[in-house]
């Protein structure tokens, strides 16, 4: 059997490497059986560069300009305003519904020049004969629509007012027509407690009066031109001048009678106003001791501006007139 060289060649070379590494010099190998521990750093990624968004250039726009005060409405005239609507209450209207021009009455009396549409007297009240000022009444007048509103109202001065206080205010509503006032309701009021203590209350249409107090109430047959306490003054003024005796039936809310009125003459009277030329009317005492007096303006739509009473018993008290706004 033949062998192949080659065969021969690799075996002999196997040989020689085993025996050079028997016998040849020492090797050491790493020791890998503990490898040294690694050490490792974990690290955020650097973070993206940040693009602000670029800001929106909008044009500059100017200011607003503040806006000027409110300038009052324009004044409309009564061909401009619409028509009023009909009145639907008995009440009269108020002051602010008043127009400022004054208008005359409806129906004046005997073609004569009627009350303007309002006004006010304020008088000077006095205490005995001997003149003693006491406390201060003002009387105010209003109109609208043929219906009237009056009142008085009268409170102490001075050192009166320390033992006299509240007020005393007297009220009357009515129609104004061709005879002049035709009185609805009336009242007394006294002090500070809102109570009216007397009143009165006209029925026209039943011709039928009621009058008095809670717990005191009185009927009576109404008669023509009746007049309350406070409207009889200005009933007076609406029908004068006067002349000789006349009658005219009154209630104070306490009592209802028949007075009769005696012209006692012109009279010219000194005021804080000046000089007043006057008709002095008198009522005729129907009870002794009981007085009551008035003074006419002749020039000044024969408003009162004088008025004195004594009741049965009591002191004058006399009212003379010291301011007035009443237009002309």
């Amino acid at each position: 059997m033949q062998v192949r060289r080659p065969f021969i060649w690799a075996i002999a070379l196997s040989l020689l490497l085993h025996i050079s590494l028997l016998l040849g010099p020492q090797i050491e190998l790493p020791d890998w059986a503990a490898p040294p521990p690694l050490t490792v750093e974990i690290q955020a990624p650097p973070s993206p560069p940040v693009s602000l968004p670029q800001p929106v250039r909008r044009p500059i726009r100017p200011a607003p300009k503040t806006p000027p005060l409110a300038q009052a409405p324009p004044v409309v005239t009564a061909a401009q305003s619409p028509a009023p609507p009909p009145a639907v209450s008995s009440e009269p209207a108020p002051l602010a519904q008043t127009p400022e021009t004054p208008a005359p009455l409806a129906a004046p009396i005997d073609n004569r020049p009627a009350f303007p549409s309002q006004f006010e007297l304020v008088y000077t009240v006095y205490r005995g004969d001997q003149g003693m000022s006491v406390g201060k009444t003002t009387h105010k007048w209003r109109v609208a629509n043929n219906q009237y509103l009056l009142t008085s109202s009268t409170e102490a001065t001075g050192l009166f007012s320390l033992f006299f206080g509240g007020r005393y205010i007297l009220t009357s509503r009515g129609e104004l027509s061709a005879n002049g006032l035709k009185p609805i309701s009336f009242w007394i009021q006294r002090g500070q407690s809102g109570e009216r203590t007397e009143f009165a209350e006209f029925d026209w249409e039943a011709k039928s009066l009621q009058y008095g107090k809670q717990g005191d109430i009185r009927n009576a047959m109404l008669d023509a031109g009746t007049q309350d306490q406070l409207s009889v003054f200005y009933q007076l003024a609406l029908t004068a001048p006067h002349s000789g005796r006349f009658k005219l039936a009154l209630t104070t809310g306490r009592k209802f009678n028949q007075y009769e009125y005696q012209v006692i003459g012109e009279e010219t009277i000194e005021t804080p106003l000046g000089q007043l030329k006057t008709q002095h009317l008198a009522r005729v005492a129907q009870e002794a001791g009981s007085k009551s007096d008035v003074w006419l303006a002749l020039d000044h739509h024969y408003l009162p501006v004088r008025i004195k009473f004594a009741p049965k018993g009591g002191e004058i008290l006399d009212h003379v007139i010291a301011e007035w706004r009443v237009p002309e």
